[in-house]
């Protein structure tokens, strides 16, 4: 396996991480860990966007297509939305408590 580049992120030492690859394209990489911020990189290792989270995140997941990562944090109701298509964040309120 051949590497293609290496996050070095020091709010990520010693502490657990999940991550994402975009589906279908594979064009991002989406990452977080104890910092509470989605890091989003495009396949060369450029960061690309941000999201910042109001407590862990507890799952993230790209659509069918790829074109719009979800993420849900604790402490929050929202479902966080980033679609790559046009780099831009949205929040829509699941309700739920």
């Amino acid at each position: 396996m051949k590497r293609i580049f290496s996050l070095l992120e020091k709010t990520w030492l010693g502490a657990p991480i999940q991550f994402t690859w975009q589906k279908t394209s594979g064009n991002y990489l989406a990452v977080t860990g104890a910092d509470h911020i989605v890091k989003i990189f495009d396949r060369h290792g450029q960061k690309r966007s941000e999201i910042n989270l109001p407590g862990n995140c507890v799952a993230m997941d790209w659509d069918k297509d790829g074109d719009i990562l979800a993420v849900i944090a604790e402490k929050s109701s929202c479902i966080h939305l980033w679609d790559a298509n046009t780099n831009k964040t949205s929040q829509l309120d699941s309700g739920m408590r």
